[in-house]
């Protein structure tokens, strides 16, 4: 042990000075100013899915009537309704 702390003394400083830089704290958020940013990155989430579900459901919408135009009378005709409208007062 002895002989590791003489070593550690004969050893020469290092050449260039070791600068240490002290940061100042930033100024704490208070609760309100956390719960503004946490709403504001909420809205932007939820405006997001938002517009994408309306994108989507553009998109299935369109699908739908543009597959329906293709379907001939003699191919609805041979579909079998359900039965889920009520029938129509005379």
């Amino acid at each position: 042990m002895r002989r590791y702390n003489d070593l550690m003394l004969m050893q020469a400083p290092p050449s260039t000075p070791i600068i240490v830089r002290v940061v100042e704290p930033s100024e704490v958020s208070g609760l309100g100013t956390v719960l503004m940013q946490a709403v504001g990155l909420t809205g932007v989430i939820a405006l997001g899915a938002l517009g994408f579900g309306i994108v989507l459901a553009s998109a299935i919408i369109g699908y739908r009537k543009l597959k329906a135009r293709g379907v001939t009378d003699e191919e609805a005709a041979q579909t079998q309704s359900l039965g889920l409208t009520p029938p129509a007062h005379k």
